[in-house]
C-alpha cells in the first residue's frame, strides 16, 4: 500500500483518538444508552405506586362487580405495591335511585386537594360488556384508561360466567390467570434466540451504525474544508495526489469510527453486566427485574459473532460510501454555512433509509425491506438490522454486499473526480452544471 496513503491515513487516526471530543463520546454514549434502558426498567421493577388505587367505586348492579374490579386493582403489581398506598380503592354499593346523587358527591370528592383521583361507575350496561363510566384527574392518562377498562372487562365476565352456574373455583382460576406468550426465532439453522432480545439487538446495531456514519462523516466534511480555507490542501497536494489524500482520509476517519463502534459495544456490554445484577438486587429480584434483566442479557446473546462481522463489513463499506460524499461536499465550498448547505443532498439519502426503519420493523421480510437491503446507500444499515430481527440466507447477505461494494466504487469515483477540482477551487458555490464538468473532466 501506498506510504503517502498511510501516513495520511496515520495523521487523520491519531489527530482524532487523542482528542478529547473523542474520549468523551466513546465513554459517555454507552453509559448514557445503558442509563437510558437500565433507569425505566430498574424503575418499572421497583413499581411506583399507580394512582389508580385511589378512585372509589361506584357498583349499581347489585352483582359485587365493585369488589372484583377494587380486588384486582388492589393485587396488581404493575400498579405498585399495595402497601405503601394510603388509600385503598373504596367501593360503594347503591341503586339505581341513589346513583346521581352518589355521583355528585364522588364528583366533590375529587375535586378537594389529596383526595381520592376519580370515580368508577358500574352499571348493568357494564355488567352486559357494554359500557362503564370514569370520571377523574388521570382521565387523560392512556395508560391507566387501558388498565381500568381491561379489569372492568375482566369483571364484567367473570359475573357472567357466575351468573350463569360455572364452578367458583374455575371463576377465581380465570380471574387469577395471567398468560404471556414467549416468542423465540427459529429458522434452518435451528433456534437462534429470543424475538424480543433480536429486535433490541437490531435496532441497537442498526443506530450505532448510522450514528457513526453521521458523526464521522460530518468529521470528514469539516476536515476537508478546514484544510481548503486554510489552504494548507495546497501544500498537501503538491506532493500527495488528491485520489490518495482523499483515500487516506476516509481510511483514517473510518478507523476512527470503527474503533469507536467497537468501544461502544464492549463497553455497553460491560456496563449492561455490571447493572443488571445490581438493579435485581435492589429491586427485590422480583419477577419485574428478571424479566428486564433476561432482555438485556438476551439482547447481547443475540448479537452472535455472525451478525458482528457482517455488521463491521457493513460499516465499512457504508461509511466509505458516505464518507466519500461528504469530502466532495467539503471540497465544493468553502464556508461551513455552505458545507451544511452542500450536505443537505448526503443527509437525505442517509435520513431517508432512517425513515424506513419502522416498516422494516414491522415486517423485516417485506418487499420494501428485501428492496432497502440490495441498495448501496440503505443495506450498510437495513441489512444487519434485518438479521437480528429474522433469518437472511448467507446468498442474499452475499449478494447485497457485492453490490453494496459496488455501489461504493462508483460513489468513490465520482467523489474522487469532484474532490481532485473542488479542493483547488474557490469562490462562488458551484452549480450542480459546473460540478458536472468537473465529473467529466477531471
Amino acid at each position: 500500500m501506498d506510504n503517502k496513503l498511510m501516513a495520511v491515513a496515520k495523521r487523520e487516526y491519531m489527530e482524532r483518538v487523542r482528542s478529547r471530543w473523542f474520549i468523551l463520546g466513546t465513554l459517555a454514549v454507552p453509559a448514557l444508552a445503558v442509563a437510558a434502558l437500565a433507569i425505566p426498567m430498574y424503575m418499572a421493577s421497583r413499581g411506583a405506586s399507580s394512582s389508580l388505587r385511589h378512585i372509589t367505586v361506584i357498583d349499581a348492579t347489585g352483582t359485587g362487580m365493585g369488589d372484583r374490579v377494587a380486588k384486582a386493582l388492589m393485587a396488581d403489581s404493575s400498579l405498585g405495591s399495595a402497601k405503601t398506598d394510603s388509600v385503598a380503592t373504596r367501593v360503594i354499593n347503591v341503586d339505581a335511585a341513589q346513583l346521581p346523587a352518589q355521583e355528585r358527591a364522588a364528583t366533590a370528592e375529587v375535586e378537594l386537594p389529596k383526595h381520592i383521583v376519580g370515580y368508577l361507575v358500574l352499571t348493568d350496561s357494564t355488567l352486559t360488556g357494554k359500557s362503564a363510566r370514569y370520571a377523574g384527574r388521570n382521565a387523560s392518562s392512556i395508560a391507566d384508561m387501558e388498565k381500568l377498562e381491561s379489569v372492568v372487562r375482566q369483571a364484567s365476565m367473570i359475573v357472567r360466567l357466575e351468573r350463569q352456574g360455572v364452578r367458583s373455583d374455575l371463576v377465581n382460576d380465570l380471574a387469577s390467570s395471567h398468560l404471556k406468550v414467549n416468542s423465540e426465532r427459529l429458522s434452518e439453522h435451528g433456534r437462534s434466540g429470543s424475538g424480543e432480545a433480536g429486535l433490541i439487538a437490531g435496532i441497537a446495531v442498526g443506530l450505532l451504525l448510522f450514528m457513526s456514519i453521521i458523526i464521522h462523516g460530518n468529521n470528514v466534511l469539516r476536515g476537508v474544508l478546514e484544510e481548503k480555507s486554510t489552504r494548507v490542501a495546497e501544500v498537501v497536494l503538491s506532493s500527495v495526489k488528491p485520489e490518495t489524500l482523499l483515500a487516506g482520509k476516509v481510511l483514517g476517519v473510518g478507523a476512527v469510527g470503527l474503533t469507536q463502534q467497537i468501544a461502544w459495544l464492549g463497553i455497553g456490554a460491560y456496563l449492561m453486566g455490571f447493572v443488571a445484577p445490581i438493579m435485581m438486587k435492589n429491586a427485590g429480584g422480583g419477577a419485574g427485574a428478571a424479566a428486564s434483566s433476561g432482555t438485556m442479557s438476551g439482547m447481547f446473546a443475540s448479537l452472535s459473532p455472525e451478525v458482528l462481522i457482517v455488521a463491521l463489513v457493513y460499516f465499512v463499506i457504508g461509511f466509505v460510501f458516505y464518507a466519500t460524499l461528504y469530502a466532495a461536499a467539503g471540497s465544493m465550498v468553502n464556508s461551513e454555512q455552505e458545507a451544511q448547505q452542500a450536505a443537505v443532498p448526503v443527509m437525505i439519502l442517509l435520513m431517508s433509509t432512517w425513515l424506513m426503519v419502522n416498516p422494516v420493523m414491522i415486517n423485516p421480510n417485506s418487499t420494501l425491506a428485501v428492496v432497502l437491503s440490495w441498495l448501496p446507500w440503505s443495506s450498510p444499515i437495513i441489512m444487519p438490522m434485518r438479521m437480528g430481527l429474522t433469518a437472511v440466507s448467507p446468498m442474499a447477505i452475499a449478494g447485497s454486499i457485492v453490490v453494496a461494494i459496488l455501489g461504493c466504487i462508483v460513489a468513490i469515483w465520482l467523489s474522487a473526480r469532484i474532490y481532485r477540482v473542488g479542493m483547488l477551487m474557490y469562490g462562488k458555490k458551484p452549480s450542480l452544471a459546473e460540478v458536472a464538468k468537473w465529473i467529466r473532466y477531471a
